[in-house]
């Protein structure tokens, strides 16, 4: 069987599900609302979805995934619109409660990153120009491990960009108002591929604990 064949065959045991389910998990999820509380920002890395990981059904979060779940600072000039709109929609019009900027070891798109800055290449590729938002926390790493494998440069940089991020989400307008009254959360997750441990980002120590 085809990678795709096997799509198709996972579609119609879903949809054999779905058509069966009438008062259950799927009900009135063809109507507009209600719908998540929880905004989880993640990689778009096949290794880490954030509905399998924290074993969620459809209709449980809102997901924006992209290259190394990085979320820019808010810009209004900015023609990079994909994440920023996403997230004014969850914080905006479905009122969520909580954000989850989830990172992850072993990250490409940071590996890719770490890779052009000590190849001193300048941002040419919608890659590069996009990861130059984590580009802070790599040249720190660099600093700070210059002989450490790529790797463990890698995990490291994911770490810090993951707080950089959290730090950018209170730039936009809108999160900073619903900050300040309380009526939103922000979270920093971090995903061991290698363990299969989560670990949480704690602001007041700048250190990761371990969740589960």
């Amino acid at each position: 069987m085809s990678d795709i064949d096997a799509l198709v065959a996972g579609f119609k045991e879903f949809h054999e599900v779905y058509t069966e389910d009438r008062e259950g998990k799927y009900h009135g999820l063809a109507e507009y609302g209600p719908h998540s509380k929880i905004l989880m920002i993640a990689c778009c890395d096949s290794r880490v979805d954030p509905a399998i990981i924290t074993n969620s059904s459809a209709g449980d979060l809102m997901v924006i995934r992209n290259m190394a779940n990085l979320v820019p600072p808010y810009d209004a000039a900015s023609t990079s619109y994909e994440t920023p709109a996403a997230i004014e929609f969850a914080a905006c019009y479905l009122q969520v409660e909580h954000i989850v900027v989830m990172g992850h070891s072993r990250c490409a798109g940071i590996r890719s990153l770490l890779t052009r800055l000590v190849d001193d290449s300048d941002p040419t590729r919608p890659l590069d120009k996009w990861t130059v938002v984590a580009e802070p926390a790599a040249k720190q790493v660099l600093i700070e491990m210059p002989d450490a494998d790529l790797d463990d440069q890698s995990c490291a940089c994911s770490r810090k960009a993951l707080a950089a991020s959290l730090n950018n989400l209170r730039t936009y307008p809108w999160i900073a108002e619903r900050l300040s009254n309380k009526s939103i959360a922000i979270h920093g997750w971090y995903f061991n591929l290698a363990t299969g441990e989560l670990e949480r980002y704690q602001e007041d120590s700048e250190t990761f604990e371990q969740l589960f």
